[in-house]
């Protein structure tokens, strides 16, 4: 199973987990990370789960107008000075996600450039500008209606060239 880069896998892990579990937020989280760090961007990333933070010295850095996103996006480098290239914010697939939500904002001003997605809507903002925005799928009746394959096949491509540092 390669949930990161195969769309029926991708499918079927999100289904599960909105039938098993809701599909709350944190059901998100490993589909996420498995998508970023299989892209091709990930030998120079590194991806952190800040979600569970609390404010201290050391997570201070994590921390910006919006609270702690769920990841932040590092260079990978085994030092706590590692530059941060910017965030992950994830949302349950039933909450649509708006451009101008507070919290999004927020991450944008604090880290520059945000992945926000419920799962089936993910998007990508470079400070202000909006670079991507690719809907797989959306809820209809309580059940997940997905889009064309191609659109998966678009938002690896776009994930793959985001330029992160």
């Amino acid at each position: 199973m390669s949930i990161a880069r195969d769309f029926d896998d991708f499918k079927e892990e999100i289904e599960l987990a909105f039938a098993q579990n809701a599909c709350v937020e944190i059901e998100l989280y490993s589909i996420i990370a498995s998508v970023i760090r299989e892209s091709k961007n990930k030998q120079k990333l590194s991806i952190r789960d800040v979600s569970s933070r609390k404010r201290s010295e050391i997570s201070a850095k994590f921390y910006g107008l919006s609270g702690f996103p769920d990841f932040v996006l590092l260079e990978r480098k085994k030092d706590q000075d590692a530059v941060i290239y910017g965030c992950i914010e994830a949302k349950m697939p039933t909450i649509a996600l708006g451009d101008n939500d507070e919290q999004l904002l927020g991450h944008i001003k604090s880290f520059g450039k945000v992945i926000y997605t419920n799962g089936l809507n993910w998007k990508f903002f470079n400070d202000n500008e909006k670079c991507f925005d690719i809907e797989l799928g959306s809820i209809e009746e309580g059940k997940i209606k997905w889009n064309e394959k191609r659109n998966w096949e678009n938002l690896l491509k776009e994930i793959d060239n985001i330029t992160w540092y």
